[in-house]
């Protein structure tokens, strides 16, 4: 029976190798969610967390095999035991959760794609709005 937990760990060491430095390519993830205040006007709270990400940016071709004016931007992301991007989340390319600020250049993640044999995610597929 495999560990895949342990892959998942392998998968994380494997993405920092082939990053920009020995520690991978730094990307926060900022989750946001309401603290209080009132249904119509809430107070909202971030959390910001640290990943490594590797960084694909593809145009897209219509049927005829032209090339649209669209950019694929899609991070691959190891799986961080107790931790989950979603949809709607937003992502800081280049900078620690330790540097990021509500100023930072924020990027709405759109979808989130989990490679999870076993029920265990290894790695996530995260495509960004361009």
């Amino acid at each position: 029976m495999e560990n895949w937990t342990a892959i998942a760990a392998e998968v994380d060491e494997a993405i920092k190798s082939v990053a920009s430095t020995d520690e991978g390519y730094p990307a926060t993830i900022r989750q946001q969610s309401a603290s209080g205040g009132d249904p119509w006007d809430p107070v909202t709270a971030s959390a910001y967390t640290t990943v490594r990400v590797l960084e694909e940016n593809r145009r897209i071709r219509a049927v005829d095999g032209s090339y649209v004016d669209i950019i694929k931007r899609t991070l691959t992301m190891a799986a961080i035991p107790g931790f989950t991007p979603q949809k709607a989340d937003d992502v800081a390319l280049g900078i620690t959760a330790s540097q990021a600020t509500d100023e930072s250049n924020w990027l709405v993640i759109t979808e989130v794609r989990a490679l999870a044999p076993a029920g265990v995610a290894v790695l996530y597929e995260i495509e960004l709005s361009t």
